[in-house]
C-alpha cells in the first residue's frame, strides 16, 4: 500500500500528542488523517492575498469538509473554479495553498490550458489512443505524484486558464470530476484523483465586464450611490452568464464550488507593494541585507504602477522597474556598500535615495 508509512507516522504522531496531553478522545470526536489546519491555512493566505477574504473563507470551509472526512470517496476531494480578472490572485492562491500543505509552493501539478487550444491536444491529457504514436508509453502532461499526494496531505492539480483550451480537452476532464479517475486512452493505466484538490482558473467575462462597466459608469455617474450598490450583483450575474455561454451545463454541474475574485481596488495597492518588498527582503536575507522602504516610496510606486486592468502583475512590474533596477545598480556600483548609494554611475532616478547602514538599505524619496 503506497501510503502505509504515512498512515503509521500520522497515527503515531496523534497518539504521542494524546499521551502528552493525558486526555482521552470523547465520543464523537473526529480524528482526521490530514495534517493541515484549515483555519491556519486561511490566515496564512489572508496575509498574502489582498482583498479576497470571501474566496479564502469559502476555501477554508471546503478544507474543513475534507478534513472531517465528509467528501464523496469516489470523487476528487474538491473541484473548485476560481474566476475573475487577471492579476487578482487566482493562481497565487493555489501556489500558497500548496506551500501551506506541502511546504513547497511548487508542489502541485499545473497544466497551462492555453497550450491545449486544439481538439487533438486532448491526447496531452488522456494519452495517445491505441494505434497512434506514443500509445504504448502512456505519456500525459499530468504529474501523477503531485496528484496522488499522500495519506496525510492531499494532492493538488491546477488547470490554469481553462477557458482557453479546446472544448474537447475540457470535456476529457468531466470523468475526472465525476468519478475521480482518468483512464488513459491506451486503456492500460488509470490515474486516481480521489485524494486530490482540483482547481481551475478562468478570466471568462473579465474583458466584456470592463467594457460594460465603463458604459454603465458613464450613464450612471450622476447617481453613484445607486451605481455602486448594484455593482456587485451585476458583476456576479455577468460572470455567471459568461460561464454558461462558454461551457457545457454538464461540465459546470460537476464543479463543487465557483468563486469570483474581486478586482484590485486603489485602497489595496499600497499593501500589495509592501508584500512585494517583503518578498525582496526574503531574497536579500541571503546577502545579510534588509530593505527598508519609506512610505513616500511606497506611495510613489503604487501611484505609478497601479492599473486596474492588470492587477497585481502590473504592480510587480512597477516594483521591478522602479525599485529593483535602481537598487541593484546602486548596490553594484557602491563598491564597499557604505554611505549613500547614489550617483551618476548608479543610474539612480531623481526620486530615489538609498542608504546602506549596518546592513540595512533605507530607501526614501527626495
Amino acid at each position: 500500500m503506497p501510503f502505509i508509512n504515512d498512515v503509521l507516522a500520522h497515527n503515531q504522531q496523534q497518539n504521542r500528542a494524546a499521551a502528552a496531553a493525558n486526555q482521552v478522545s470523547p465520543v464523537g470526536t473526529v480524528r482526521s488523517r490530514y495534517l493541515f489546519d484549515a483555519d491556519g491555512i486561511a490566515e496564512r493566505l489572508r496575509a498574502r492575498i489582498v482583498g479576497q477574504d470571501h474566496v479564502l473563507e469559502s476555501l477554508c470551509q471546503q478544507l474543513k469538509v475534507i478534513k472531517a472526512g465528509l467528501t464523496e470517496p469516489r470523487r476528487p476531494l474538491l473541484v473548485m473554479l476560481l474566476l475573475g480578472d487577471t492579476g487578482v490572485g487566482k493562481t497565487e492562491t493555489v501556489r500558497l495553498l500548496a506551500e501551506a500543505i506541502h511546504g513547497d509552493a511548487g508542489a502541485f501539478c499545473r497544466i497551462d490550458m492555453n497550450t491545449l487550444s486544439q481538439s487533438h491536444y486532448s491526447a496531452a491529457i488522456t494519452g495517445a489512443p491505441p494505434g497512434y504514436v506514443g500509445s504504448k508509453e502512456n505519456t500525459t502532461l499530468l504529474d501523477e505524484a503531485a496528484i496522488l499526494g499522500s495519506a496525510s496531505r492531499p494532492g493538488i492539480v491546477l488547470f490554469d486558464e481553462v477557458e482557453k483550451a479546446s472544448q474537447d480537452v475540457v470535456r476529457s476532464l468531466m470523468n475526472v470530476f465525476d468519478s475521480g479517475h482518468l483512464r488513459l486512452a491506451s486503456g492500460t493505466r488509470e490515474l486516481s484523483f480521489t485524494n486530490c484538490l482540483v482547481f481551475m482558473t478562468s478570466n471568462l467575462g473579465a474583458e466584456s465586464w470592463r467594457r460594460l462597466q465603463h458604459r454603465r459608469w458613464w450613464h450612471g455617474r450622476f447617481n453613484l450611490k445607486r451605481f455602486r450598490r448594484s455593482h456587485a450583483s451585476r458583476r456576479s450575474t455577468h460572470f455567471e452568464a459568461a460561464l454558461r455561454a462558454h461551457f457545457d451545463p454538464e461540465f459546470l454541474n460537476r464543479i463543487d464550488c465557483i468563486e469570483l475574485f474581486d478586482g484590485i481596488g486603489a485602497n489595496q495597492v499600497s499593501r500589495i507593494v509592501l508584500l512585494e518588498v517583503e518578498r525582496i527582503n526574503q531574497q536579500l536575507m541571503k546577502k545579510q541585507i534588509q530593505l527598508q522602504v519609506s512610505d513616500a516610496v511606497i506611495e510613489h510606486i503604487a501611484a505609478e504602477g497601479f492599473d486596474e486592468h492588470y492587477g497585481a502583475r502590473a504592480l510587480r512590474r512597477s516594483v521591478r522597474d522602479r525599485l529593483l533596477v535602481p537598487l541593484s545598480a546602486a548596490l553594484l556600483d557602491s563598491g564597499a556598500l557604505t554611505g549613500e548609494l547614489k550617483g551618476a554611475g548608479a543610474q539612480v532616478p531623481q526620486w530615489f535615495v538609498a542608504n546602506l547602514v549596518a546592513g540595512r538599505v533605507q530607501c526614501s524619496a527626495r
